[in-house]
């Protein structure tokens, strides 16, 4: 099957050179993105392949991108692309061939519209776009060597750069195609596994769930002076993944799970917990305006921890940034029993705190942010005390988003003594922080010093 490509209705929006990466490694990236159009289109859940047929028909490039009439389709993919939100965005078809020139290859991305549909908000407006890979002696804008480049053709003259919204998101995708294309050469392999302990479409099926119940309400009535875009959605999105967790649990249990949230500073994660029907409460040094506002359902405490001296009785332990307490609540949870149940524990650690309180330093390693070599370190606890530990790369907009899953093993009770070890070294050497309340008074009172010293 032959297309024909005219240079006077296709327009070169943004191009790279790619060095010696070969055709090979831009078919890869290809192949990948066809069959996963969420990793390049935010607003797609998923990518369902209809057709999917090739050709053998090929010809040697001769390096031209001059949009030649004379190629070849060696490979014809026909997919659907399914919205996040299925009930606002109409899901599209789209055509997509793999075409050889004498230029080189060409993905070109065609949209199936009738008559009636509009191109929907997440698709690009074009009437179509390809990804070109144009081998050495190629003459983009008359330079050599090996070029990436995205063309369209596009609905109006100069319509797909005419806001500098429309430049960004060309000028993401080329670097997004040149640094996969790159990497593929050198065998890279993605270090970050999404989806492990919960799969995606359940965890994205609740999120969108709590986001349209709980999001505008808290983003237009946040009472603190932090940026609510970032703390309602970031809790909405734990939220959700936390109670996808329990309700894999809850299969073999006949009630819903109990919980307590340590450091739970702004308290809407227990909010959000509660109004979904679980049943716990939270700790924090100090409180926040915002707890007034969640209502008398809401059990939030006001409390320093001693966690070497701490138990409680609770299905899970959930310690979201909680600062000094993220090392000690394994150990927390493993001399919580009850009833010779354990209770499992959830941490999503930030600044890195040792037993004592104090924050911790690692050498450099090559491979490993300290971030990391600090989950490490917990999974290493975690495991002494007697737990089985997973861990979880979480969807949310920080980059402290590792989700550490404890949940007790067969051989807990044999660990007591290193858990006791560490009460006991706790008990020498712990030093809680001191309350942002207690500090704020004593600046203050520093300050009226300082004043008063001044007028006498």
């Amino acid at each position: 099957m032959s297309t024909g490509l005219d240079i006077d209705s296709w327009r070169i929006l943004a191009e790279a050179d790619i060095g010696d990466s070969e055709e090979c490694h831009f078919l890869s990236v290809i192949d990948k993105w066809i069959r996963e159009a969420e990793l390049i289109i935010p607003p797609i859940k998923s990518t369902e392949i209809i057709e999917d047929t090739s050709n053998s028909i090929s010809s040697e490039p001769s390096g031209d991108i001059s949009f030649p009439t004379t190629n070849h389709t060696v490979r014809h993919v026909c997919r659907v692309l399914v919205p996040k939100r299925k009930n606002k965005d109409p899901t599209i078809q789209e055509h997509v061939d793999i075409i050889r020139t004498n230029a080189g290859i060409f993905a070109r991305f065609t949209p199936q519209l009738g008559e009636t549909m509009e191109i929907p908000f997440y698709y690009p407006k074009v009437h179509e776009f390809a990804f070109a890979y144009v081998e050495s002696g190629g003459n983009i804008h008359h330079e050599s060597g090996c070029k990436l480049a995205i063309v369209a053709r596009e609905l109006n003259p100069r319509s797909t750069t005419t806001t500098s919204k429309q430049c960004m998101i060309w000028k993401d995708l080329i670097k997004r195609l040149y640094k996969w294309t790159a990497t593929e050469r050198f065998g890279y392999q993605k270090r970050v596994l999404h989806d492990v302990v919960v799969g995606y479409d359940v965890y994205t099926a609740k999120y969108q769930e709590l986001k349209a119940k709980y999001a505008l309400h808290w983003v237009e009535n946040w009472p603190e002076q932090t940026d609510p875009r970032k703390f309602v959605y970031e809790d909405i999105a734990i939220a959700s993944w936390i109670i996808c967790l329990w309700q894999k649990e809850q299969d073999s249990r006949k009630k819903r799970p109990t919980f307590v949230d340590l450091g739970c500073g702004n308290g809407l994660l227990v909010h959000l917990l509660n109004s979904e029907g679980f049943n716990g409460f939270g700790i924090d040094q100090c409180s926040r305006r915002v707890w007034g506002h969640f209502g008398d359902g809401v059990d939030l405490r006001a409390q320093t921890l001693v966690p070497y001296e701490f138990t409680v009785d609770t299905d899970w332990i959930i310690g979201n940034h909680a600062d000094e307490l993220v090392p000690w609540i394994p150990a927390i949870a493993a001399r919580s029993s009850s009833s010779a149940r354990y209770p499992g524990f959830i941490v999503i650690p930030c600044c890195p705190h040792d037993l004592s309180g104090s924050k911790m330093t690692f050498p450099a390693m090559a491979g490993q942010s300290k971030y990391h070599l600090y989950v490490n370190y917990i999974v290493d606890l975690a495991s002494k005390c007697g737990f089985e530990v997973e861990k979880e790369y979480l969807r949310i907009p920080s980059t402290k988003n590792v989700a550490i899953v404890g949940t007790p093993s067969a051989n807990i009770n044999a660990r007591r003594t290193f858990v006791d070890s560490l009460l006991h070294t706790g008990a020498q050497d712990f030093v809680a922080r001191i309350p942002d309340s207690i500090k704020n008074e004593i600046r203050l009172e520093k300050a009226r010093e300082k004043a008063r010293g001044q007028t006498e």
